[in-house]
């Protein structure tokens, strides 16, 4: 089943064969020149993604190994997410217009345009497509030379544990300190026990999809919430953008509204999934 745990004796080699899958689908999808770059992109950039998460329930039996490991996957994503910023951008500030007064709807459709232009761009020359193909075979190979762990049900039970836990304190910090380094970082916390979660449903485990869909809802919120501050952040630094800077002052405004609105919803369903306290969490959890 692709992206999830089967229930099997031998949890190891089916956690080596989510990540070997992964590694192998995120390369094939960027050589598939029948689809659009961007589209590729996007989709090896989230099997990436995966694979980093299951590459963490990995660091105890690869031990030294799995910095180097780590980095590698970390230098490739950065290699697939140059243009990332000019996409979400000029994507963000196209659904703003659906939120702002009449008179600034022009001012916003022309960011959203020239965002677009340069994001298409920058596909066309940002992304070292060929090359991060071949990194991404070269970690497949790696992989599927790892001999599997024998104690697959451990490493997973405990770095979903860690997982549950490190979302819930990067919770409590944006909670406590509204910023956008906070939310950033409680993003990137739920979607490593999102992708866990969403690997662990079906495996015999507590897990349900209710929590699986709730997961990848509140880390589209915090998404949505990030893509908000990028755009501002790129707005501050150009005011002309929209324009002139009157316009990007009542713009900057409206998204501060948006983002203030995001957090509010983030931080409703964070309790919710988070209530339970970490051993609770993980008592919840049982592959064997």
């Amino acid at each position: 089943m692709p992206g999830r745990l089967v229930k099997a004796d031998d949890v190891g080699r089916e956690l080596k064969r989510l990540l070997a899958a992964d590694l192998a689908d995120a390369g094939a999808g960027l050589a598939d020149v029948g689809r659009p770059r961007e589209a590729r992109i996007h989709t090896a950039r989230r099997r990436l993604k995966r694979a980093r998460s299951l590459l963490r329930v990995f660091g105890p039996y690869l031990g030294a190994d799995h910095a180097r490991r780590r980095a590698a996957l970390r230098e490739t994503a950065a290699e697939l997410s140059r243009t990332r910023d000019l996409d979400v951008m000029a994507a963000t500030a196209a659904a703003l217009a659906d939120h702002a007064p009449a008179k600034l709807r022009p001012a916003i459709a022309e960011i959203a345009t020239r965002l677009a232009g340069e994001a298409a761009a920058a596909h066309e020359t940002g992304t070292p497509v060929a090359a991060v193909i071949e990194r991404l075979r070269a970690a497949e190979r790696e992989t599927e030379a790892l001999a599997a762990p024998d104690d697959g049900i451990a490493l997973f039970e405990t770095e979903f544990g860690r997982a549950y836990k490190a979302a819930r304190k990067a919770m409590a910090a944006a909670r406590t300190d509204r910023t956008e380094q906070r939310f950033h970082a409680w993003r990137k916390r739920v979607k490593h026990h999102f992708h866990l979660a969403r690997m662990a449903r079906g495996a015999g485990t507590s897990v349900t999809g209710r929590v699986v869909g709730e997961l990848d809802e509140l880390g589209d919120l915090l998404g949505a919430e990030h893509d908000h501050a990028v755009l501002a952040a790129r707005l501050l630094d150009n005011p002309m953008l929209a324009g002139d800077g009157r316009a990007a002052d009542r713009i900057l405004g409206l998204i501060d509204t948006r983002r203030a609105k995001l957090q509010a919803k983030a931080l409703k369903r964070g309790r919710r999934l988070y209530a339970d306290r970490p051993k609770t969490a993980r008592a919840g959890l049982s592959l064997g």
